[in-house]
């Protein structure tokens, strides 16, 4: 461990390393400050054909292939020198005279006074066809980077490294939100366009020493090899999503940017793991927790966070269960018109009733079920449950009033998202009129001229649409002016602090009259108190919820509401 400096913590390390290297399939060569090779292990036999005996004593050179100029070795061994490591691309021969591709890194091993000790040369056999078959599964196909198999090796013989070294490692583990979703959508082409954009990014983005890995599906890994401190990795996790994920991506024809976002988890050597699959496993729990604080987010690893690793395996079961189970409920919250203080609709907001869990928060089971696509029939379910209380309603001569059901991505994103809702409506026998459909303003940009063909679609079937929680995404006005929309609900974070917060207050004036200068109406969600009520009615805002005039309730409690209210709170 980092700090000892006890003779059998050293031998330890000593036999560690020298058992990882005996052991990788990758090819181990060891060369000491003269040039000389002093040892070679199975895996450069393999790779190469050449035993032990054959180049222990000579120079590296025995392996050029005369594809290379002097000038490239010398850059390569310039580069040894001046940053203490090389890693790249090179052709070398193998012992029976073929040529072969294959992937280097040389670093410079020092002590713990900076003094040269030797050089390590780690090859791994890049050929389609190569003399091990392992190796040939060691690369994504779509991407061209090396995958969770080499990973494996590789991250042995780093590990070994930094312990030797007594440096630290990191393991960010990165998830790509709702690749499956996009990848449906807009078919495989579009997907694999993602993946190697991606990959491209993360390569310029990290340092040569660093590693990237395509772990599978829409998951990534990048290993950190001697950060300085612990900060340093949460700094390369802001500058992945800055470099990578916040720049849109030009889908296949060119016709459409597409957005994408990520996760990340981050498991730190020696602080959280000592070992290659505690630090794997730790990073991806981290990952996990970040999946669940929203788009382009990343967390460190806590202990405490495989026990939630498991407890989202948990909620995903369960939640398979719960729509058989009728575990869901619909509850509602008034939308207040201002000018005239009567209820003129309702948001319909789900609940989850769990026997033995009691009611689990759809901040908790909502991001699990989006990943896991139990949102749409989920989300159907609530779709079809607002609309037949609407109904309900208008035959108990309750107020007509309009009922808001929000979207998810992934329903978003259906092809037969028209025909579903217009299913919806037929069977509850509601009037279109009497529905809004709200989507949020990040889903709405992740792909905005299908969200305009979309948004055509359900204006022209007669419903009202809304975008919710504007002003937390990076809408363009230009966009927005293009998309058929009814109500602009302002997110609640600006109206929390609108009455002592200067910025919030020119903000919030901001959007209001941007909006009704493209003749939308404005929705304030989160009014708690007078003073924000207000504020809002001086500037013009249309429409207000929050718990000053009720928090969200269940149905019966909201049908007596109206009755009591007579549908106005003003």
């Amino acid at each position: 461990m980092p700090g000892s400096n006890g003779h059998s913590h050293g031998a330890d390390r000593l036999a560690l390393a020298d058992a990882v290297i005996e052991n990788t399939n990758e090819g181990v060569m060891i060369v000491d400050t003269d040039g000389t090779i002093t040892s070679v292990n199975p895996g450069f036999s393999h790779i190469t054909g050449y035993e032990s005996a054959d180049v222990v004593g000579g120079k590296p050179d025995i392996l050029k292939s005369g594809r290379h100029d002097e000038e490239f070795y010398a850059r390569m061994w310039a580069a040894v020198e001046r940053d203490g490591v090389w890693k790249g691309r090179i052709w070398d021969r193998r012992k029976n005279g073929e040529i072969f591709p294959a992937s280097l890194i040389i670093r410079a091993v020092k002590d713990s006074h900076g003094k040269l000790l030797q050089y390590v040369g780690l090859i791994v056999d890049q050929s389609p066809f190569s003399p091990d078959p392992k190796t040939q599964n060691y690369y994504d196909v779509i991407t061209g980077l090396p995958n969770r198999v080499l990973l494996n090796d590789r991250l042995e013989f780093m590990l070994a490294h930094a312990k030797r070294n007594s440096q630290i490692l990191a393991v960010l583990m990165i998830d790509l939100d709702r690749f499956k979703s996009t990848n449906d959508t807009l078919g495989y082409s579009a997907g694999d366009t993602i993946l190697q954009t991606v990959a491209g990014r993360l390569t310029k983005t990290v340092r040569e020493v660093d590693a990237v890995f395509r772990l599978g599906n829409d998951e990534y890994a990048v290993v950190l090899e001697e950060i300085a401190q612990l900060e340093d990795a949460a700094k390369v996790a802001k500058k992945i999503i800055r470099n990578v994920f916040t720049q849109p991506i030009r889908a296949p024809g060119g016709r459409h940017e597409l957005y994408i976002s990520a996760s990340i988890g981050i498991s730190i050597f020696p602080h959280d793991a000592s070992d290659k699959e505690t630090l794997l496993k730790n990073a991806e729990a981290a990952m996990y927790r970040a999946k669940e604080q929203g788009e382009n987010s990343y967390e460190h690893y806590t202990p405490g966070m495989n026990p939630r690793a498991l407890e989202v395996l948990t909620i995903e079961y369960r939640l398979h269960k719960a729509l058989k189970n009728e575990e869901f409920l619909v509850y509602y919250q008034p939308l207040i018109e201002l000018r005239s203080g009567a209820v003129m609709g309702a948001e319909a907001l789900i609940r989850w009733k769990h026997p033995e869990m009691g009611m689990v928060s759809p901040g908790e089971f909502i991001p699990i079920a989006e990943e896991n696509g139990l949102i749409i029939p989920i989300g159907g379910w609530v779709l079809d449950t607002a609309c037949q209380h609407a109904k309900e309603w208008h035959r108990k001569g309750l107020p007509k009033i309009r009922v808001s059901v929000n979207l998810s991505a992934r329903q978003f994103q259906q092809a037969n998202l028209s025909t579903i809702i217009g299913d919806a409506l037929k069977r509850a026998e509601l009037d279109p009129k009497y529905l809004e459909l709200e989507i949020t303003e990040s889903l709405g940009m992740k792909n905005a001229e299908l969200t305009v063909r979309t948004l055509k679609e359900l204006k022209r079937m007669g419903v009202y649409v809304a975008i919710d929680d504007f002003g937390t995404g990076y809408s363009s006005l230009n966009y927005l002016k293009r998309f058929p929309l009814d109500t602009l609900k302002v997110d609640q974070s600006f109206v929390r602090d609108i009455s002592t917060d200067p910025d919030d207050e020119t903000i919030v004036a901001i959007i209001i009259q941007m909006a009704h200068t493209l003749k939308l109406k404005v929705l304030a969600e989160g009014v708690e108190n007078a003073s924000q009520l207000s504020f809002l009615r001086r500037f013009g805002c249309d429409r207000v919820q929050g718990y000053l005039f009720s928090p969200p309730i269940p149905v019966d409690q909201f049908e007596d509401l109206l009755r009591k209210t007579k549908g106005r709170f003003l």
